[in-house]
């Protein structure tokens, strides 16, 4: 009777064992150091998350040094996350790589109308070896907008910045924005073509880019 309870014993820590081990796997793969391709200065590598059995995809953008690679005595940096609507991708990435050369890393994802994702990518990212977990900024567009400024309010200190693109909250999340504490950027259309500049000021004042 003894063995058999012992056999079972073993049965079910091998089996815990391999959930926690394929949990840990989920969580936290380790990354190979990749590489700029064809003499870019900028890095570009998936970073994707699971949230329970979900897996949530995005890309992460690194400056890079005369090598390809990130420098590492360049210590955590200042992160921006672009929440962006599905399938929409060419603006969002061109607007981070080309914030990326003043220092800053950048990441994007598709945000799937589920509020509780924004607040669990920030505090993600916030852990990973190359961001700054103080300086986080936000960035939404239309579709993501109502989501990340509930977000960054139930997440205080952990954003320090967020910049709405057309955003169209409803009115009730519109009264949260004086309450974040800090200045929140909003472009409208005509913004688009000059939105690197207004953001870079902001950053600036938001202190992302010492």
């Amino acid at each position: 009777m003894k063995k058999v309870i012992v056999s079972l014993i073993a049965s079910l820590l091998v089996a815990l064992l391999g959930i926690v081990g394929l949990n840990l796997f989920k969580e936290a793969s380790p990354r190979e150091r990749v590489k700029a391709e064809n003499g870019s200065r900028i890095i570009v590598e998936e970073l994707s998350f699971y949230r329970h059995s979900d897996k949530i995809f995005g890309k992460v953008f690194k400056p890079a040094d005369e090598n390809g690679f990130f420098p590492d005595s360049l210590g955590p940096r200042p992160v921006i996350v672009f929440f962006h609507e599905p399938l929409k991708t060419a603006f969002p990435e061109g607007l981070v790589k080309s914030l990326v050369p003043e220092g800053l890393v950048g990441y994007t994802t598709a945000f799937h109308e589920n509020g509780k994702d924004v607040g669990f990518m920030v505090k993600r990212i916030g852990k990973e070896k190359f961001a700054d977990a103080e300086r986080i900024i936000l960035i939404a567009d239309t579709f993501s907008s109502e989501a990340v400024i509930k977000a960054a309010y139930r997440l205080k200190k952990a954003v320090s910045g967020v910049i709405l693109i057309e955003p169209e909250p409803d009115e009730k999340t519109s009264r949260i924005v004086p309450k974040l504490g800090y200045e929140v950027l909003t472009l409208n259309a005509a913004d688009k073509t000059s939105a690197r500049v207004k953001i870079l000021d902001y950053l600036e004042i938001r202190g992302a880019l010492k």
